[in-house]
């Protein structure tokens, strides 16, 4: 089965402090990942990393520039067997950066450049995995090209949607068409009022997937409703996991997996070890 990711490309920067950040400050980086500094992200990517461990055909869609980091990024998704095909590379462009400063008390600073904003478009290669894409995750992107990708998807795709706290990216307009449309949803617990908002009145058989850190994981489908028990980790720097554990429910979906809890246990799996793969 094919699985398409649409989002925003990332060079990470991820920090944890000796303290908190602030104007006119310095404050010393207590910890920062050894092997890849900076290191290759953003929401596409992580959602296909399961999918293509698990030797499903897997790609990304997203906009680079055309500078060292897009080399970067794309050697990354090689070197996982994830198709860098749909990936376009704008000229005179950078690529989209993020710098995450993880303070004492565990909250997150993020600092986003998305590098070429309103530069992106759809290529001929990016509309064809559209168009042939069997299950098409929607992911923080410019929200005129998502609403191009609606457009084209095929009545037999499987869309879904994982959602972020940015509207911006999510304006009301794309939340009202992705939750008419979208098969899966992803999301947490302070974004879920979106979600309810944008499925209401749609009475479709959608699988809404709500996470809450280390609380339980409450899945819901029609009128079934699923607690899925988490492993507590200790963990400076989390960045991914959300989309991770979307992308391993989706690698069980495409595997032909239909009990709800084993779907997301699939996915609570892949989020579990890429979190422990940081542990210090």
């Amino acid at each position: 089965m094919s699985i398409v990711a649409m989002g925003y490309a990332s060079i990470d920067y991820p920090a944890v402090l000796d303290g908190f950040f602030g104007g006119d400050k310095t404050v010393l980086i207590k910890q920062r990942p050894l092997d890849n500094f900076p290191r290759p992200g953003g929401s596409p990517l992580y959602v296909s990393q399961p999918v293509a461990q698990a030797g499903l055909a897997s790609s990304v869609i997203s906009w680079v520039g055309d500078d060292q980091m897009a080399d970067v990024y794309r050697q990354w998704l090689i070197q996982r067997n994830i198709n860098d095909a749909g990936v376009a590379t704008i000229k005179a462009g950078q690529t989209p950066a993020c710098f995450l400063l993880y303070q004492a008390d565990g909250s997150c600073g993020c600092c986003f450049d998305p590098g070429m904003i309103g530069r992106e478009s759809l290529t001929e290669a990016q509309i064809e995995l559209i168009r042939h894409a069997q299950i098409l995750c929607f992911t923080v992107a410019p929200p005129n090209i998502a609403r191009q990708a609606l457009e084209l998807v095929n009545d037999d795709c499987q869309v879904t949607w994982v959602a972020k706290n940015d509207p911006i990216s999510y304006p009301e307009e794309l939340r009202q068409a992705l939750g008419k449309r979208a098969n899966y949803i992803f999301c947490n617990r302070s974004e879920r009022q979106w979600i309810d908002t944008a499925i209401a009145g749609h009475q479709r058989d959608c699988l809404i997937v709500e996470t809450n850190g280390t609380e339980p994981v409450k899945v819901q489908q029609q009128d079934k409703t699923v607690f899925i028990n988490v492993q507590s980790l200790t963990v400076d720097d989390p960045t991914g996991a959300g989309d991770t554990l979307a992308g391993g429910c989706l690698q069980a979906i495409a595997s032909g997996v239909t009990d709800i809890a084993a779907i997301v246990r699939s996915g609570i799996d892949a989020s579990s070890q890429l979190l422990r793969s940081r542990q210090s």
